[in-house]
C-alpha cells in the first residue's frame, strides 16, 4: 500500500526507476504512515518491532443519535472489537470486585466515574484482545476522558466519527424505542441531550480542529450511501496502515543483505520517530489562526515530553486519507465508484494491493448488486493471486452468479485450485444456475459435489432443493431430504423451509404439511412459504386458516404472502378484513401490497376504490401502472394511464401492453390500438409474443375486419399461432357470422384443443346462424366421437 500513497502524496512528483531511488524518495511518505516505527540499528541493518499497533476508532453522539447500530454493521462488516465505556462498567460492578463496588457506590451518589477507572477497563480490554482493530463506543464523553485516556493509553485515535442527528430526531427516537430508559420523558431526555452538549462538544472541537473528525449531520442508517463511505474509509486507512507495516518489514529485511545501499541520510531517516499527521479529509473542521496552531502544537509537545508513559505497545499516530478531495459522494455506488477507481488508479502506478482490500471491494459490490465495479475489480486482481486465495476468488465467482454470468462464473471456478476447501464457491454457483432457470445444471453441480467429497453445509440444500421445485423432480428432491437427514441438518429450520416450498411445487402439499408441523420453531418463511403452497394448489379454506393461524402465534405475512392471498380471493369480505388489518399494520402504502389491493377492487368493479389507492401511493412501479390499467381496461381512462405513466418515466413492459391492447380493443380504438402495437415493437424493442397478437386479432375482430385478423395472422405473425389467437379469431366469427373464416380457426383449434368443447360449441353457432345444418350436425358428431 506504500507505493500508493507516494503516488499520490503532493510532495512526491515523479517516480524513478530505479528501487533504490524509489525507496528514498519515499521515506517521509512511510514515516506518515507507519505507526511506532521504532528502528534500531543491529550491525548491519535494522529490525521493525513485532508489538501490533492499534487502529481506534472513536464513536460520539447524543442519546438517540443511532451511533449503537453504526458501531454493530461496522464491527459485522470489518471485523473491528467493539468496546462500550457503559457494557465495561456495569460488567465490573457485575463482577462484584472492588473497583465494581466503587463504581456502583460513585453513580448511586450522582457522582460521575474517574476517568482513569473507564480507561483501565479499556485498556484492559484491549490488552487482553487478539484483535488490533477497536471500535469504541460513546467514549470519550468529557474533556478529561480524553485526557486520561491519550496519558494512560498512549495513542490518539485514527477516526473519529460523530453522529450529530437533529435533536428533534434523537427525542422521537428515545421516546418510541423499546430498549429506552424506564424513566424517559420529554424533560429527562432534554436534560441529557443538554449535558452531553456541555460534556461532549469541547471533545469534539478538539478532534475537529485535530483533522480526524468525521461528522454527519443527518440520522444514517445501516444501508446509507454516508455509512458506506465511512465504512469503507476506515477499513481502507485500517488497511493501509497494515500493509505499510508490512512494506517496512520488508524493506529492511532487504536492506540488511547490502548496508552500502543506506546513505547517511536514509539511515537518519529511518531513525527518526514518527510524527502525528492529521487524516487530509473531514466533513466540518474549524479553522484557527496559524498563532493559535502553534501554540497548541507547542503545549502538546511540551505535555508529551512530561507526561510520556511507558506504553503496552507502540504510540500510534493516525494515518493519512489518501483518497483526494472529491464533492460529498450522494449515493452508495457513487462511494464505492471513488473507491474502485483509486484503486484502479494506484494499481497503475505500481502498487501492490492487499488482498483484503480487494476482498472488500467484492463483498460491497455484491451487497449492492454492482457487477460493474466487480468487473472492474476483477482485471485488477493478479491471475495468481485469484487462483490462490479462495475467499477472493469465491467472492468473485459470487457476483458474477448473482448476476447471471453464469459462463464467466463457472470459468472461474474451474481456475480455483482449492475450491474443494469450502461448499461455499459450489453454493454460489449452484444458486447462480438455479435463478437462471437452469435446473439441470444445478443439480448436476450438486451430484458433482458429493462425488469429489465436498460436504454441503445448510446453505446449499435450500439451492438444491429450489432446483428440484423448478424442474418438477419430486423423486429427487426426496432424494435430497434424505442427505439433508443424513447430513444433520433435519431440524435446521432454514433448510426445512426450502422443503416446505420443494414439496408443494412439487404436487405433493400433504408432505409439504407434514415438514412444516415438525417443525419446532416455525418463523415467517415457515408460515408464509406454506400459505403460497395452500394457495398455489387451490386450497383456499386451508390457506385462510394458515393465515389465521400466523397471525395468532404472532407472525406477520410478508407483504409477498398478503399480496398472494388478496389476488387469490376475489371476494369483497375477504377482501375488506384484509385490507383493514394491513391498515391496522401500518403497510397500506407498501407497493406490492397495493398493488394486489388495486387488482382486487378492479376485478370487484369498484373503480373508484382503486383510483383512490392508486393516485395516493408514495411510490409507483411498473406493477402499480398495469394493475390500474387492467382495471380499467373497458374504460377510456386505461389511456389516459398510460399517458401518465410514460409522462413519469416509468418504461413500460410486455405486460403493460397487452393490458393497454386489450383495452383499445374493447373501446374499439383500432388506430391507437396499431400505434401502440408499433410503438411496443420501435421505441420500447419488446418482440410481441402471443397475448400481443391475441389482442391485436380482437381488436380487428370486435370491430369486424375479420379479413384483417387473418391475414395478420397468416402473413405477420412471426411465430406459430397458438390456441389464444386461433380463439379471439374464432370468437370474432360468430359474433360477425364469418362461416369461411370461422371453420378454419375451428379447425385449427380442434387440432391444437382437442378436449376443448367450447370451440366446438362456437362452431356449431357459427354454421346454425348461417343455416348450414349438415355442417351443425357433422361438428356435433365430432363432439360424440371425442367423448364430449
Amino acid at each position: 500500500m506504500w507505493r500508493r500513497v507516494a503516488s499520490l502524496s503532493s510532495s512526491i512528483s515523479s517516480y524513478s526507476t530505479s528501487f533504490v531511488a524509489q525507496t528514498a524518495s519515499r521515506l517521509n511518505t512511510w514515516e506518515s504512515l507507519t505507526t511506532g516505527i521504532a528502528i534500531a540499528q543491529q550491525g548491519k541493518g535494522f529490525i521493525a518491532p513485532k508489538e501490533k499497533t492499534p487502529f481506534i476508532t472513536f464513536v460520539l453522539g447524543g442519546p438517540g443519535s443511532g451511533k449503537g447500530t453504526q458501531c454493530v454493521k461496522i464491527v459485522e462488516t470489518f471485523g473491528f472489537t467493539h468496546l462500550s465505556a457503559g457494557d465495561l462498567l456495569r460488567r465490573e460492578i457485575a463482577s462484584n470486585s472492588a473497583d465494581g463496588v466503587m463504581i456502583l457506590n460513585t453513580i448511586k451518589e450522582g457522582k460521575i466515574v474517574p476517568s482513569e477507572v473507564t480507561v483501565r477497563l479499556i485498556q484492559k480490554e484491549m490488552e487482553s484482545s487478539d484483535n488490533d482493530k477497536f471500535i469504541i463506543d460513546g467514549f470519550p464523553r468529557t474533556e478529561e476522558n480524553r485526557v486520561s485516556f491519550e496519558r494512560f493509553i498512549g495513542v490518539e485515535p485514527n477516526v473519529v466519527l460523530f453522529f450529530d442527528c437533529p435533536e428533534e430526531e434523537m427525542v422521537k427516537r428515545l421516546l418510541n424505542r423499546n430498549q429506552g430508559r424506564v424513566d424517559d420523558n420529554l424533560e429527562t431526555i432534554k436534560t441529557r441531550l443538554q449535558v452531553f452538549e456541555a460534556l461532549s462538544l469541547p471533545v469534539i472541537n478538539y478532534y475537529s480542529q485535530r483533522g480526524n473528525l468525521y461528522t454527519s449531520e443527518r440520522l444514517l442508517l445501516p444501508e446509507s450511501s454516508h455509512f458506506t463511505q465511512i465504512s469503507c474509509k476506515i477499513h481502507y486507512i485500517s488497511a493501509l496502515a497494515e500493509a505499510s507495516k508490512c512494506i517496512i518489514n520488508l524493506i529492511g529485511a532487504w536492506l540488511l543483505l547490502d548496508n552500502n545501499l543506506l546513505s547517511p541520510k536514509m539511515v537518519a531517516l529511518l531513525q527518526v520517530q514518527p510524527h502525528t499527521i492529521p487524516l487530509t479529509r473531514h466533513f466540518h473542521c474549524s479553522s484557527k489562526s496559524k498563532k493559535n496552531r502553534n501554540q497548541k502544537q507547542l503545549q502538546r509537545r511540551q505535555f508529551q515530553h512530561y507526561k510520556k508513559p511507558a506504553l503496552p505497545f507502540p504510540r500510534s499516530s493516525p494515518t493519512p486519507l489518501v483518497i483526494r478531495h472529491k464533492p460529498l459522494i450522494q449515493t452508495k455506488l457513487d462511494a464505492l465508484d471513488s473507491v474502485v477507481k483509486d484503486v484502479e488508479a494506484s494499481v497503475k502506478n505500481g502498487m501492490i494491493i492487499d488482498s483484503e482490500i480487494y476482498s472488500s471491494l467484492l463483498e460491497t459490490c455484491y451487497q449492492l448488486k454492482s457487477i460493474d465495479h466487480g468487473i472492474a475489480i476483477h482485471r485488477l486482481v493478479p491471475p495468481n493471486l485469484l487462483r490462490k486465495n479462495t475467499g477472493i476468488s469465491s467472492k468473485l465467482l459470487r457476483l458474477y452468479a448473482t448476476s447471471g454470468r453464469m459462463e464467466s462464473a463457472h470459468e472461474l471456478f474451474d481456475q480455483m485450485s482449492r475450491r474443494n476447501e469450502s461448499a461455499f464457491p459450489w453454493n454460489s454457483l449452484i444458486s447462480g444456475y438455479a435463478e437462471q432457470g437452469q435446473y439441470e445444471d444445478a443439480l448436476a453441480l450438486y451430484f458433482q459435489m458429493e462425488e469429489e467429497g465436498v460436504e454441503p453445509d445448510r446453505f446449499t440444500f435450500p439451492r438444491v432443493l429450489k432446483a428440484c421445485a423448478g424442474i418438477g423432480l419430486i423423486h429427487v428432491g426426496q432424494a435430497v431430504h434424505r442427505d439433508v437427514v443424513r447430513k444433520g441438518f433435519g431440524n435446521d429450520g432454514y433448510v426445512l423451509n426450502a422443503l416446505i416450498d420443494m414439496y408443494a411445487k412439487c404436487g405433493d402439499i400433504v408432505k409439504a404439511r407434514r415438514v412444516f408441523d415438525n417443525i419446532a420453531c416455525k418463523d415467517t418463511i415457515s408460515w408464509n412459504s406454506m400459505l403460497t403452497g395452500y394457495i398455489r394448489h387451490g386450497l383456499l379454506v386451508e390457506a385462510l386458516q394458515i393465515f389465521r393461524g400466523m397471525i395468532q402465534e404472532g407472525f406477520e405475512p410478508d407483504p409477498v404472502a398478503i399480496s398472494t392471498i388478496l389476488s387469490s380471493f376475489w371476494s369483497w369480505k375477504i377482501a375488506a378484513q384484509i385490507h383493514g388489518w394491513v391498515l391496522r399494520r401500518g403497510l397500506e402504502w407498501n407497493t406490492s401490497v397495493v398493488n394486489a389491493l388495486i387488482a382486487v377492487y378492479s376485478s370487484l368493479g369498484k373503480l373508484d376504490g382503486a383510483s383512490w389507492l392508486f393516485h395516493r401511493m408514495p411510490d409507483r412501479d411498473v406493477v402499480s401502472w398495469n394493475s390500474i390499467i387492467s382495471g380499467h381496461n373497458k374504460h377510456p381512462e386505461a389511456l389516459l394511464y398510460f399517458e401518465q405513466m410514460m409522462k413519469s418515466g416509468t418504461s413500460p413492459d410486455s405486460i403493460t401492453f397487452v393490458a393497454i391492447l386489450s383495452a383499445c380493443a374493447h373501446l374499439g380504438s383500432i388506430k391507437d390500438g396499431e400505434q401502440l402495437f408499433r410503438l411496443m415493437r420501435n421505441k420500447y424493442k419488446i418482440n410481441p409474443r402471443m397475448e400481443h397478437y391475441a389482442c391485436m386479432v380482437n381488436l380487428y375482430g370486435r370491430a369486424g375486419l375479420i379479413d384483417e385478423a387473418f391475414n395478420l395472422i397468416v402473413e405477420r405473425m412471426e411465430i406459430e399461432a397458438g390456441p389464444t389467437v386461433w380463439g379471439a379469431l374464432l370468437y370474432a366469427c360468430s359474433v360477425h357470422g364469418n362461416v369461411e373464416i370461422g371453420e378454419i380457426a375451428g379447425q385449427k383449434l380442434f387440432d391444437l384443443e382437442p378436449d376443448n368443447r367450447h370451440n366446438f360449441e362456437l362452431l356449431m353457432k357459427i354454421h346454425s346462424n348461417a343455416g348450414r345444418w349438415e355442417d351443425v350436425e357433422r361438428v356435433r358428431q365430432m363432439m360424440v366421437d371425442r367423448g364430449l
